[in-house]
């Protein structure tokens, strides 16, 4: 018997991003919602000006993507992540600062942020970067990962690995120190099995042995690891 298939508007409808802005200055978020109304496929789901406002917002909403900045009225960006994190710990977060900083980079990563951009990018970073995020991908304004890592000398004190001995190194395979490399380039799931012609389920797989090799807890600390090991 045949499958019944799938509209083009419930395709289209399933396709949406769901993105929350958080920023504490109304004419960047104005200016936010401008630029991603015209975006295909994503869509504004609500705003807060503070980190509390957020919190209280997007446990009904829990929004695919949020964007938040870092210096804010009351809670900071990183303290208002980790808050939500725990009632929306499938939400992926871009930092989105004025701050060209690698201590706040550094940050970032601590706090699991998957990606860190500042306000003077184009148009199309930030698209791409939304769509990267909520496939899984990680998005870094150029250059500021490698220099994060100047800022994140006590690794091991956060749970996101130890010294990177050549035994750490030879316990990855040759196929999972590719998909390392990529991690630390951005991709998420689909583009590592698009360009190395993998299931959905093997790369999950190859990514979850990586991270428990690597002694860390997520794929943006495994995309630090790459920059550390030079794989990028």
């Amino acid at each position: 018997m045949n499958q019944p298939q799938k509209t083009a508007s419930t395709t289209a409808k399933e396709a949406v991003i769901g993105v929350f802005l958080v920023d504490d200055h109304q004419l960047v978020r104005q200016g936010l919602r401008t630029i991603l109304r015209r975006a295909p496929g994503i869509e504004v789901v609500g705003e807060a000006s503070s980190g509390e406002e957020a919190l209280a917002l997007v446990k009904e909403i829990k929004p695919d993507v949020i964007l938040m900045d870092i210096r804010m009225d009351g809670a900071d960006g990183f303290k208002s992540l980790k808050q939500i994190k725990k009632v929306c710990p499938d939400t992926a977060f871009i930092m989105l600062t004025v701050y060209d900083s690698e201590l706040y980079a550094a940050e970032a990563i601590r706090t699991g942020a998957s990606g860190y951009i500042t306000k003077d990018c184009t148009r199309e970073l930030l698209i791409n970067g939304i769509r990267v995020v909520s496939q899984g991908g990680t998005v870094w304004q150029e250059g500021i990962l490698r220099r994060a890592t100047r800022g994140l000398s006590g690794l091991s004190e956060e749970g996101t690995g130890g010294d990177l001995t050549p035994q750490i190194v030879e316990q990855l395979t040759p196929r999972e120190l590719e998909i390392l490399a990529l991690l630390a380039e951005g991709y998420g799931n689909k583009q590592i099995c698009t360009r190395l012609n993998l299931a959905d389920i093997t790369v999950k797989k190859y990514i979850k042995n990586i991270l428990t090799k690597l002694g860390v807890s997520n794929r943006t600390h495994a995309a630090l690891m790459a920059v550390r090991l030079g794989l990028t």
